[in-house]
């Protein structure tokens, strides 16, 4: 993914990489997790030190693709955040993710709260972030 590109995702097992002016289709990728399946629902997606990171509709996973091949590098269950047993009626799955200076912020749908979350495996995430990456979920 470059600064020239959207990242779009339509629910599907597929990324699409648009022109960031005309708004072209340049290319896209299918999407895997670390197990070789295809994963389809993706959802909420944030651009973070050079992977997408996107949300799996229905879930409180998030996983960290490549955007050159679409491969899973990384994987997170989100759901001790705010077990499902423990929320508000009509509180849904995670769908909120933010990418700050220093920090991730994750919510969800018609949640009443957002959590700042640490990664501690992962040493370079807010060395190389740039903000010239947009990522969209359509």
């Amino acid at each position: 993914a470059s600064a020239q590109e959207f990242i779009v995702s339509d629910g599907s097992a597929n990324l699409y990489f648009w022109d960031r002016d005309t708004l072209a289709e340049k290319r896209s990728v299918k999407v895997t997790r670390l197990d070789g399946r295809e994963q389809d629902q993706l959802n909420e997606l944030e651009y973070m030190d050079g992977l997408v990171c996107c949300n799996i509709w229905y879930s409180d996973d998030i996983i960290c693709v490549e955007p050159e091949s679409g491969n899973s590098v990384r994987e997170y269950d989100m759901s001790s955040l705010w077990p499902v047993d423990e929320r508000n009626a009509g509180a849904d799955v995670l769908n909120g993710i933010a990418l700050g200076t220093d920090h991730v912020l994750i919510t969800g749908k018609l949640w009443d709260r957002m959590y700042k979350v640490d990664f501690p495996n992962w040493p370079t995430l807010f060395a190389s972030s740039s903000k010239d990456e947009v990522a969209l979920a359509i």
